[in-house]
């Protein structure tokens, strides 16, 4: 696998590319002003307010709150992931995507991985080849309900009956997880008399096969490949390859528990589902898909092991909720799966479970209180302990207060303060939720701007220190901004917003920088309006410290020789 692109060739990859001529080729933009504006392509809106900055090389929409740089725009309009939008900037450029020394392949190891692509692909159009000559495999297909053109999207095959049907590099072979060696060193296929779905990576290379049974007296139901130099299995999604060639916008994602519901859901118009290969979808599976799409869908049977598969998924998702994401988790009716329920009531009836489908709040206190009451205290207490590490675990503030609402209704009492902390919620964090007021340009807000613009101002700042004890709202993220251009001087507007993604903050930030002040025009020297911005924070400063003392003093409280000097200082300036 390839090693960890360094740090130093992002920031460099950023600080070239010119993010209006990335986003002008997918939407287009007009010149108003500094900035280019469009009517902004991740929600419906009738008058521009998607802003594209070339000055500090990042877009902000003023609706929807949507934010980033280069890369970021790539991955959710492009619905590419990191690398692959890394890649695509770093082809745009001409440049190769280098890989920190000790990470990389080396040449061995990247030609063993395209000798076992090349084999596995050779496997995927025999298994092709195969379906179109067996009769009992079409029938198989025709009577699940599926296409001859989703077949083909799919890349579905067929394994036949027969010990050694494959052909090529024996090597290759078990390498790959296509051939199985037993004791006596004897090698044979390992899918026989299955129907073959080939699972893609994000760049349509087949890496694996999932087989299924067409005798129902065969066994397992299910055989995947195992895991190889070019397949791990907790890292891919079956049907995410294809989910992005069939479509462009993707509004929801699926997430199943089998091929069949996959393949099915797609045969009914719905190409955008996709199931976990064997195993519980862990949080690296799940971000990706955030990526992808701000809603996904879990979609599981309704018996017991289906609710402990989605409570599975629960537990994963909840470190991954940001702003805009949501997770709801859909039960069909007894008996039925995606596969099941499409093809016997159709798209809209299962559309239409869909938009009934139970949100995350809801399965959480179901789950919950499945074992448990809330009319006695210790029921209650019970219920508490239970939810405290999930309720932790989330970061989004509006659905930590849903959840503190549901709980309210659960238990049919107002929360106190001690019940809060009981859950580690923490009611008097919620005042510096909002550290920048919207209304007018503090100093504070001002000095983020202007920073933000120019990051070399922090030279001009001095030491600001102090002010960390200075009760002004926004000061302690001002200070991290100087500390974040203090440690690397020279750093651009981009690269130090890059910083502070997932800063709780991170949304205030995008949205000041995305502001001009109005005392500022197009040819103003900033460096006079960050200076006299620092001079009013210096001097509110010593105004609060100066009631402080004298408040002291009025109290009857003595001050100690440094206060006593402070006290004079600040009086003479007074």
């Amino acid at each position: 696998m390839a090693g960890k692109i360094p740090r130093s060739f992002i920031d460099d990859l950023l600080n070239r590319v010119d993010i209006v001529e990335i986003i002008d080729a997918r939407v287009p933009l007009k010149k108003k002003g500094r900035e280019y504006w469009a009517c902004c392509p991740f929600h419906n809106e009738k008058s521009p307010s998607f802003s594209v900055s070339p000055n500090k090389q990042f877009y902000h929409c003023f609706g929807c709150q949507a934010h980033g740089n280069a890369i970021s725009f790539l991955m959710d309009y492009d619905h590419m992931d990191f690398v692959e939008a890394v890649e695509a900037l770093a082809q745009h450029l001409g440049v190769e995507v280098p890989h920190e020394q000790g990470h990389a392949p080396s040449r061995a190891e990247d030609a063993q991985a395209q000798s076992l692509y090349s084999t596995l692909e050779q496997c995927s159009r025999y298994f092709q080849d195969q379906l179109k000559q067996h009769s009992e495999a079409i029938d198989y297909l025709k009577h699940r309900g599926i296409s001859g053109g989703t077949a083909k999207a799919f890349a579905i095959g067929f394994a036949p009956a027969g010990w050694n049907n494959l052909s090529g590099d024996p090597q290759q072979l078990l390498q790959s997880g296509m051939l199985v060696q037993n004791d006596s060193g004897n090698t044979y296929d390992r899918f026989r008399h299955r129907i073959m779905f080939p699972i893609r990576d994000r760049r349509g290379r087949t890496i694996a096969f999932g087989g299924r049974i067409i005798n129902p007296e065969d066994n397992p139901k299910y055989l995947n490949s195992p895991e190889s130099p070019v397949f791990h299995k907790g890292e891919e999604i079956y049907g995410l390859y294809e989910m992005k060639q069939a479509s462009s916008q993707i509004n929801q994602i699926f997430i199943t528990e089998g091929y069949m519901d996959v393949v099915a859901l797609a045969e009914h118009g719905l190409s955008t589902a996709v199931a976990t290969l064997g195993t519980a979808i862990n949080g690296g599976q799940i971000e990706k898909l955030f990526r992808l799409c701000k809603k996904l869908v879990f979609c599981f049977d309704a018996d017991q092991a289906g609710r402990k598969a989605a409570w599975r998924a629960l537990e994963n998702s909840l470190a991954a909720l940001k702003e805009g994401r949501i997770a709801r988790f859909l039960f069909l009716p007894d008996g039925h799966d995606p596969d099941t329920f499409i093809k016997q009531h159709g798209q809209q009836a299962f559309l239409q479970q869909v938009t009934q489908a139970t949100t995350l709040t809801e399965f959480l206190f179901d789950e919950l209180l499945a074992q448990g009451e809330t009319h006695s205290p210790e029921g209650r207490a019970e219920l508490l302990d239970k939810l405290r590490p999930y309720y932790q675990q989330i970061s989004l503030p509006s659905l930590k207060h849903e959840i503190l609402r549901e709980l309210e209704k659960r238990l049919s009492m107002k929360l106190d303060a001690d019940l809060l902390r009981i859950i580690g919620d923490h009611p008097q964090a919620e005042i510096t939720k909002t550290v920048i007021p919207e209304q007018h340009w503090t100093p504070t807000r001002l000095a983020i701007n202007l920073l933000l613009q120019q990051p070399s101002l922090a030279e001009t700042a001095g030491n600001l220190e102090e002010l960390a004890e200075a009760d002004i709202p926004g000061i302690d993220l001002l200070l991290q901004i100087l500390d974040c251009i203090h440690e690397e001087p020279g750093i651009s507007s981009q690269n130090l917003l890059s910083r502070f993604q997932g800063h709780p903050h991170e949304e205030h930030l995008f949205k000041i920088a995305a502001m001009t002040p109005a005392m500022q025009d197009e040819d103003s020297d900033i460096q006079p309006m960050f200076i006299d911005a620092i001079d009013r924070l210096r001097a509110k400063y010593a105004d609060s410290r100066f009631q402080r003392l004298q408040q002291k003093l009025l109290n009857g409280d003595d001050l100690d020789e440094r206060e006593k000097m402070e006290y004079s200082q600040l009086l003479k300036r007074s």
